[in-house]
């Protein structure tokens, strides 16, 4: 795969992890309570786990005919990588329904982490059959994982399995600007090349 393809996907994926917690954070203000007095930081957060999603994506979906096809193929796969940090905040919530967690919270943490890199492995080696997806795809369930603060505490009330499912339109979005960006760039590459 061209390095530039990647480059190109790095950074539009840190564009799309940008927008992501602007949507992200419009969802909570509705949801919960206002936080853009806080968001500088989950700006950062997920610009970076945008970029590490950027990466993902080159990998499993290395060519894409057309922008159209390559924003659906990037809604697709934001919603796959909500859909690959889902086991992290569902263990959580049984963890901490059978009382493990408040006493064992550093073992919560490496099972977080470990569900997160593992969910992400299986997802990039079923998809790509290399390593460099699998470990692509597990750096990205960790980085949206750390982008969420960890696991969402789903089982704690109505508000809190709100703001886990508000992840998910915000990855989506971030996907399809992610398709949409990478399409764009490889078009204007092309039509740059001698």
């Amino acid at each position: 795969m061209p390095l530039a393809r990647i480059r190109d996907a790095v950074i539009a994926g840190a564009l799309g992890g940008t927008v992501a917690g602007l949507v992200f954070a419009t969802l909570h203000a509705f949801i919960i309570v206002p936080i853009w007095d806080r968001m500088m930081g989950g700006l950062v957060f997920g610009a970076l786990a945008g970029a590490v999603a950027g990466w993902a994506f080159s990998e499993l979906y290395p060519e894409q005919p057309d922008v159209k096809s390559s924003m659906a193929a990037g809604a697709k796969y934001g919603g796959l990588l909500w859909l690959a940090v889902t086991p992290v905040s569902a263990a959580d919530a049984i963890f901490r329904a059978v009382g493990f967690l408040p006493r064992y919270e550093l073992v919560g943490v490496a099972l977080a982490v470990l569900l997160a890199v593992a969910s992400g492995a299986l997802w990039g080696w079923y998809r790509t059959r290399h390593k460099r997806g699998m470990v692509a795809c597990a750096a990205a369930t960790l980085a949206l994982t750390m982008a969420m603060g960890g696991p969402v505490p789903i089982g704690r009330n109505l508000w809190a399995f709100g703001i886990f499912l508000a992840v998910l339109p915000a990855s989506i979005v971030a996907g399809t600007i992610l398709g949409a960006s990478v399409a764009l760039t490889s078009r204007r590459t092309a039509a740059m090349a001698p």
